[in-house]
Formats: structure tokens, sequence, C-alpha cells
């Protein structure tokens, strides 16, 4: 997923230029609650996504506070290609110290597994997870010029006319198409999948009339909801989003089971040692529990994901699981 073009500025994209490059902290290492010698130089957050995107805005974020925290510089590194594939894969290969750390996404952590056969990563052996970071939960916003204006109007149209509605996507096998696929499971409808090279000219496609809706963050599609252009008919969340309370919830329209977003979160090597990792999981718990962090976040339309071990590994299981079926329902092919 990307941003709009530079001829498209809006808030998000000026908090992107804001957020400093490299985070650091003036804190002890004493008081990070880590065991000692531990992070003992600048550490590395691989972000496998271009600069500008949502997973770099809220890494940027995340290295921000992380430094503070930690003491220590944490640098970001962009590794963009092959739907996060190079940039995971870097930090797979990395030394297992701790200091190169993954900053992956629903695409790397799940979708990679189903749709890419011959993956050279296996997240669940090559990853130890530290920690879920945040969620962006989906919306379904179609172009200004659809006759529909609630979900049920849509769903009425689509079955009156299978396959002539479409909705765009980032490209085939991403948690675009995934969301789109989604909605057209739930709610026993035919649409025209039409993918296309990132968020950003996936949302342009609605714009210019190419296409008649998306499934995606409100990160990605605020600004143009916000101008008129694009109108907003239901929130893929079990709660309505406070920036658009006038939205519905799916369940609240009428479709059932209808949850889609794009969520993040930190990995490092599997053979990291194990006392590095809980020194990790112990600055993240900071990170994810600020007050600033989190105030922040909600100004990006996104929410911290709070949860111990146990919970996080459930909860990628259980997102496993939906796209899985999405996946089969859908006939989509592995590549």
């Amino acid at each position: 997923m990307k941003f709009m073009s530079d001829t498209r500025p809006n808030t998000l994209r000026r908090l992107a230029l804001s957020l400093p490059m490299v985070a650091a902290g003036s804190q002890v290492l004493a008081q990070s609650g880590s065991s000692p010698g531990f992070p003992d130089r600048p550490l590395t957050l691989v972000v496998p996504f271009p600069a500008g995107g949502p997973a770099d805005i809220v890494g940027r974020l995340y290295a921000q506070h992380l430094g503070r925290i930690a003491g220590q510089n944490v640098m970001i590194e962009n590794r963009v290609g092959a739907a996060g594939v190079i940039g995971t894969q870097a930090v797979v290969a990395a030394a297992p110290s701790g200091h190169t750390i993954l900053f992956g996404s629903t695409s790397t952590q799940v979708i990679n597994e189903l749709l890419i056969r011959k993956l050279p990563y296996d997240a669940a052996r090559d990853l130890s997870l530290i920690g879920l970071v945040a969620i962006a939960p989906h919306l379904l916003a179609v172009r200004a010029g659809l006759a529909a204006r609630t979900v049920e109007e849509l769903i009425a149209a689509a079955k009156r006319e299978p396959g002539r509605l479409s909705f765009s996507s980032a490209g085939p096998g991403s948690i675009v198409q995934m969301g789109g696929e989604l909605l057209k499971l739930r709610a026993g409808i035919d649409l025209l999948h039409v993918p296309y090279k990132g968020g950003g000219p996936a949302t342009l496609a609605l714009l210019s009339g190419e296409a008649d809706m998306t499934v995606n963050d409100l990160t990605t599609l605020r600004a143009h909801i916000e101008s008129g252009k694009l109108r907003a008919l239901a929130v893929a969340h079990d709660s309505r989003l406070p920036q658009l309370p006038e939205v519905p919830t799916f369940a609240e329209a009428g479709v059932q089971s209808m949850s889609s977003s794009t969520w993040w979160a930190i990995s490092v090597p599997s053979k990291t040692p194990p006392e590095v990792r809980g020194a990790l999981r112990a600055l993240h718990e900071r990170v994810v529990t600020d007050t600033d962090y989190t105030a922040r976040l909600a100004a990006m339309a996104c929410q911290p994901l709070v949860m111990d071990p146990v919970r996080s590994a459930s909860f990628i299981a259980n997102e496993a699981g939906k796209w899985r079926a999405v996946v089969s329902a859908a006939k989509i092919e592995s590549q």
C-alpha cells in the first residue's frame, strides 16, 4: 500500500516527513527494564515496504519511541520488493543478536505464506515474534458517482448484475485484494477484481472511475473521503472508527464476520537468544503502552495491539485461518 502522489499531500504524509530517520533516547539502559548489555549498540528496524506508506509511517513512530525507551539509536531501513519478501529474508539472514528487527505486516506474516509457492522463509520457523504493534482497520469505500449509498444498496446492485461492479486492489495477493475477496464471500456477491501496482494507483482508479470500490485502510483513503471524492459505506471492524463516527460497521449494515485490516508486528531471527528476546519484549511492551505513542497512532486512524505472546500467536493463527479460507473460496492460485 502506498499513499497518493506528492500532488495530494495530507496530514499523514506530513507526519511521515516530520518523524526522524533516526530515533534516539536519553534514558539510560537501566531505566528501560532490559537485561544488562542489551541493546549495547544501535538497532536496525527493517521495514520491507516503501517509504511514505502506512507501514513506513507506523514503523518510524515505533522506532522513535523504541529508541527513546532503549537509550539507543534505531535506524530505519526500507528493504523493498516482492510484497515484503526481500526485507523479511534480510532479517531472517541477519545475525541473531536482536539488533536487526523486522517490522512485519499481515502480508509478511500470513498472506505471503498462502500465496507464494517458493517463499524463501517460514515465518513460524525462521522468525521469533516479539509482539504485535498496531492495527489499521479497513473500510469499504466507493467512488462518489456510484449510485449505491449503503451496503444494502451495493449488495442489491451487485446481485442484479453479477460481475459488473469492480473493486481495485494494491495488486494480486495484497491484503487489499483479500479484503475485497472477503466482501464477496461474506455478502454472497460477484465482483470483478482489478489489481494495480500499489494502494495509491488502486485509489486513483476509484477517483478516475476505472473501479467502483475498494476495501482498504483509512490512512490511505481518508483525504479523499473527507473531500467527498470517495464515500465510505462500512467499517470492517468490530466497532466504528472515531474519525468516521457516522459510518456503520459491516455487522450493523447486515454483513456478518466481515473483519479485515492491516496490522504490524515485530520479529527477530529465531536463533536470537531467549534473554535478548525477553529484553526486546520488555522494551516493546513499554512502547505499545506509551500514552504519546498511542495518541499518535490514533491520529493515524490506527489502534495499538497490546497482547502477551500467547494471545499474539493466537491472533496471527486466527488471521491465517481466515485468509486461508478466503484464498480457497476465491480460488486464488499461488505464484
